[in-house]
């Protein structure tokens, strides 16, 4: 359990870079009034580092009080699925719910990992 501890580790820290850039790109289209084909990338690298990393949460912190997070992780990544295979439009608030709660979700773990002492 302790190598997967460590690439857990390693992708938070991923989950966080990738999230922090498609932030940073989708609010720069905003301020430029424009679409940026590499801000797609980037939100497609956070979605797609955020599934494994819930997946991986879910089975190395069993035993931890953060489990119920990584549930409603595992719940909003189902429910947006569903609504994907449906064709059904995702509202605007939403999806900027859906970028700063990975943001702030991740950033927690990775700051109680490093910094706080246990």
């Amino acid at each position: 359990m302790g190598i997967i501890r460590k690439i857990t580790g390693i992708i938070d820290i991923v989950v966080f870079v990738a999230t922090t850039l498609a932030i940073c790109g989708v609010f720069y289209e905003g301020m430029t009034l424009k679409w940026y084909d590499f801000v797609g990338i980037l939100v497609i690298c956070m979605d797609y580092s955020f599934m494994p990393a819930t997946i991986l949460h879910l089975i190395t912190d069993r035993k931890e009080k953060t489990i119920w997070i990584h549930l409603f992780s595992l719940a909003i990544i189902v429910v947006a699925v569903i609504m994907k295979l449906a064709s059904m439009e995702y509202p605007a608030i939403t999806l900027v719910l859906w970028y700063f709660y990975i943001w702030f979700f991740y950033g927690f773990l990775i700051v109680r990992r490093h910094f706080v002492v246990r």
